[in-house]
């Protein structure tokens, strides 16, 4: 759930600070409806991000990088292996702003990977 308050306070940045303050009000807005419930987890790949809007994928960088900026979402840089380049970056609604993961249990909490958590392979029930 976003809270209120929060959400105005970015909102009010992007429109005093962004370099395209609309198309960042649009991306704002479409991040919450595609939020992992526990972990806070934004579920969309720049480009769905960018096809979503009906921007280009680098405006889509940068929006994204002014909301880092600002602390509305954090990134987590994962090198992927075997490719070449910076890696993979995934994006984390600020805990601050939404209320993420607040009705798991403990028990269902443990049984979610943390971020850049390395998943393993089960076959039969053994790992």
């Amino acid at each position: 759930m976003i809270r209120p308050a929060q959400n105005r306070a970015v909102v009010d940045w992007l429109e005093a600070n962004s370099k395209r303050p609309m198309k960042a009000m649009r991306v704002w807005a479409l991040l919450f409806d595609h939020l992992m419930p526990h972990t806070g987890q934004i579920m969309l790949t720049r480009e769905e991000i960018a096809e979503n809007i009906g921007i280009a994928a680098d405006d889509v960088s940068k929006v994204m990088n002014e909301l880092v900026k600002f602390g509305a979402i954090f990134s987590e840089r994962e090198r992927v292996e075997g490719l070449r380049g910076p890696g993979l970056v995934r994006y984390y609604m600020n805990r601050h702003v939404a209320e993420v993961g607040s009705r798991a249990t403990q028990e269902e909490l443990a049984l979610i990977p943390r971020p850049g958590a390395k998943l393993e392979v089960v076959q039969g029930g053994k790992n």
